[in-house]
């Protein structure tokens, strides 16, 4: 049995974009100098005034992961758990940078 029904749908009408409201030419130098700094994503969304939803949106469709170099194949990225700033752990049980260890140890 054949399929009879056949409709043609007009092409849809272009879709009205606006123009962006960050100028991200401008800040990507700025992010990627925070974060080799070691600052997570929240932090250097606040230093820059941006919304922490529009900065994570912006580096995942770019797919700009991590800024933070590794070393050695056991070591792992993390943020820590008190300050929330980005670290690379010795191992992978380690939840606190050094200097909040440092603080309570």
């Amino acid at each position: 049995m054949e399929n009879t029904h056949t409709t043609t749908q007009p092409a849809p009408a272009p879709r009205r974009t606006r123009p962006p409201r960050v100028d991200w030419r401008a800040l990507m130098p700025a992010v990627t100098q925070l974060r080799m700094q070691g600052c997570s994503t929240r932090e250097t969304a606040r230093r820059l005034g941006l919304n922490i939803k529009t900065l994570e949106a912006y580096l995942r469709r770019h797919r700009i992961r991590h800024a933070i170099p590794m070393d050695r194949p056991d070591q792992v990225r993390r943020n820590c758990l008190n300050c929330d700033t980005a670290f690379v752990a010795d191992g992978r049980f380690l939840r606190l940078c050094p200097e909040c260890r440092a603080m309570f140890g």
